[in-house]
């Protein structure tokens, strides 16, 4: 795997100056990394120059061993293409032309001959229908989609448009990918090859797939049980129902998965498996920021009644557990607290409460050694001349101070378009949840985290 996400040298087979084409969107995303070390071909028959640098009529012209050759010529050509790369002496091929065993039988066809042509010469193959790769790390964006942010998520996906799709949400979310890989039709490359190369990988610290379809089941979840004890892994399965399994058969030209077999096995792999996308991405959240706690009772401090109740009910779902609170942290919070509120969990400070109660509740709470998770509830007051984010900067002052040694859940009830907030976090790099079912879920990922390690 080490060439496709660390090539020295990359040829765009395809290249074009006509910004409709996916071959010139690949070779803008390369080049926008000026101090990209991985020396860059043009190969295209319609062009002797794009972006000034020289184009080349044939991989063959080309001066210089090619570790990596993105090929986005039409289906019908790519098996010429294909002739010449191993004539080349390519090492590793990404096709990201469509038009193959999604389509029809002679499509499949076509896969099988490519296939074993590059197995016969040791060429490993990713794709066809496929988006390309990304080695945030090195600037390398090889794909005609959008970079993702850098982080340390490394994603595979069988559909490339999910992972143009999660970039977006991981932007709003102050999230990033170390690394990414669309396999589209599986041709060669599976998931299980790129797991493996994940689970070495110092960056990718973080784990997340997006599957259809998986042949090699057996195989897969054997690597996953290998791997889930040192990194999370997080798996969302699309192609659910009797529709889903229709459309993913259709998309990537593959058999969809029992949903039911494969759910029960993930599980007993000690991967997260979520059920919708939503949740896939509070999955990331959750693990990008938080520790995993050292036990599972939760203290709840709030300044609006709906929201912790909203969060108990969802608590209660997910078999989550609230803390009793000790006399000791009584004695403490009582005097930052006025004569109204009522000392129990979840502690409701009412209204009034500002920045100065968040801090020194949400501080009590993180040292009380009978609390292992804070969930720091919050309607933002439009009363009061409060400020959007006076409360969350209070709450992650207290998780500073103690060294963000247990998880918060910084639930701010609908806060989604609070600017102020969002930058705040963002510089903090701290976690904002946006829902009661999103805080609980959060918590109920990190148990289940805690749970396996234990």
């Amino acid at each position: 795997m080490h060439n496709f996400f660390f090539p020295k040298s990359i040829a765009v087979i395809g290249a074009t100056a006509n910004p409709r084409k996916f071959g010139n969107a690949v070779t803008i995303n390369i080049l926008k990394n000026k101090n990209l070390e991985s020396e860059l071909f043009l190969v295209t028959q319609k062009s002797t120059e794009i972006l000034g640098l020289k184009c080349y009529k044939s991989i063959l012209e080309v001066p210089k061993d090619v570790d990596l050759a993105i090929i986005l010529v039409p289906a019908k050509a790519v098996d010429g293409v294909i002739d010449q790369c191993i004539e080349k002496q390519v090492k590793r091929i990404i096709i990201v032309t469509a038009g193959f065993g999604e389509i029809n039988q002679e499509g499949k066809k076509a896969e099988k001959r490519i296939a074993e042509k590059c197995a016969k010469v040791g060429i490993r193959v990713m794709g066809p229908n496929c988006v390309g790769i990304q080695n945030l790390d090195i600037g390398l964006n090889a794909s005609f989609i959008q970079a993702a942010p850098p982080g340390i998520i490394s994603m595979i996906s069988q559909s490339g448009s999910f992972g143009c799709a999660s970039f977006y949400a991981m932007e709003r979310e102050n999230l990033g990918c170390s690394k990414f890989a669309n396999i589209g039709n599986k041709v060669d490359i599976s998931f299980v090859e790129v797991l493996e190369f994940f689970r070495e990988d110092p960056n990718s610290r973080i784990i997340c797939i997006y599957m259809e379809t998986i042949e090699d089941g057996r195989e897969f979840l054997k690597s996953l049980k290998f791997i889930v004890p040192i990194k999370p892994v997080i798996v969302l399965k699309g192609g659910r129902t009797s529709s889903g399994m229709k459309a993913a058969s259709s998309h990537t030209g593959s058999i969809a998965t029992n949903y039911r077999m494969l759910k029960t096995s993930i599980k007993q792999a000690g991967a997260m498996l979520c059920e919708n996308a939503s949740d896939f991405i509070t999955a990331l959240k959750t693990f990008s920021f938080l520790p995993v706690p050292k036990g599972e009772k939760i203290g709840v401090l709030t300044n609006s009644g709906g929201s912790s109740v909203l969060f108990s009910d969802k608590a209660e779902e997910f078999n989550l557990k609230l803390a009793e609170f000790s006399d000791t942290l009584k004695e403490r919070i009582s005097p930052h607290l006025i004569s109204l509120v009522k000392i129990e969990n979840p502690l409701d400070m009412i209204g009034v409460a500002g920045e100065e109660q968040y801090y020194e509740i949400t501080k009590a709470m993180l040292e009380d050694s009978e609390i292992d998770i804070v969930v720091p509830c919050l309607v933002v007051p439009p009363f009061l001349e409060m400020k959007s984010d006076e409360h969350y900067r209070g709450i992650i002052k207290a998780w500073n101070e103690t060294g963000r040694l247990k998880p918060i859940i910084p639930l701010i009830f609908f806060g989604e378009d609070f600017e102020d907030l969002k930058k705040f976090a963002k510089k903090e790099k701290a976690p904002i949840f946006y829902t009661p079912y999103e805080a609980a879920y959060a918590i109920k990922m990190l148990v289940e985290r805690l749970k396996l390690k234990n």
